[in-house]
């Protein structure tokens, strides 16, 4: 892994930078980091539901910026960062929790919010009444982006990650299937957590801009990316070479 800086304004803003083949991994705040970047084709991200989550048995740690009134600034402040980095006719995805309406209230002021994703999980959650099996995510057009030569479903049943690093930490397939979705070759993740948009960018050859604020999942997700990218280069099949016809 090696530390590069990009620009003179990312070098001010960002508190470390690493590239590792085609991800560029930024540590500090996505706020200040954002109107430092380019262009991208799409975002897919899982920033702060805005529910206090108390993780049970303290296994893994609460999410900074999860309040209600903090997740509702963070949200709108993140969109009017991300917005002028995108280009027309793209798709997008936003991860959220059932309860959390207005965070499609938000978007619709942004995107034409297309779909609901609903994730089942092979797992339930606590409760009294009844116990959720399952996470939103909000699949949201800029424009209109083609139409895909096979629509998918808006179920997707994929199991939990067994032991989460992150306590909002999703599967490297359901982020797979996130990526196949809304297409486009590099992908920002501002709410980048422990790395598994990253991860699965790698695994698709897709280009992948991370932002973490918390230096301990930075880290994380630094090294699973790497891995990630390890492996891919290690299964990837050589180039072919093209005899010279002279």
């Amino acid at each position: 892994m090696s530390v590069i800086y990009q620009s003179e304004a990312l070098k001010a803003s960002a508190k470390k930078i690493v590239e590792i083949g085609d991800a560029l991994l930024i540590l500090g705040d996505s706020l200040e980091i954002m109107p430092t970047l380019g262009k991208v084709d799409a975002v897919v991200t899982d920033p702060p539901y805005g529910i206090n989550l108390k993780p049970p048995r303290k296994l893994t740690e609460s999410i900074k910026g999860d309040g209600s009134i903090e997740a509702k600034k963070l949200w709108r402040n993140a969109l009017e960062a991300i917005m002028p980095l995108l280009s027309k006719d793209t798709a997008h995805l936003f991860w959220t929790g059932w309860s959390e309406t207005w965070t499609k209230e938000l978007l619709v002021e942004y995107f034409t919010v297309k779909s609901c994703i609903v994730w089942a999980k092979n797992v339930w959650g606590i409760g009294y009444y009844t116990r959720p099996q399952h996470e939103f995510a909000w699949y949201c057009h800029l424009g209109k982006p083609p139409i895909p030569d096979s629509p998918d479903s808006d179920l997707w049943q994929v199991p939990r990650v067994q032991a989460p690093i992150h306590s909002c930490e999703k599967p490297v397939m359901l982020i797979d299937r996130a990526l196949r979705l809304v297409g486009g070759y590099s992908i920002l993740d501002p709410f980048m957590g422990s790395g598994t948009t990253g991860v699965a960018c790698m695994n698709l050859g897709r280009k992948f801009i991370g932002i973490e604020i918390e230096e301990k999942y930075f880290d994380i997700a630094c090294k699973r990316i790497d891995q990630a990218q390890r492996q891919e280069q290690l299964f990837k099949p050589p180039k072919m070479q093209q005899e010279s016809l002279l």
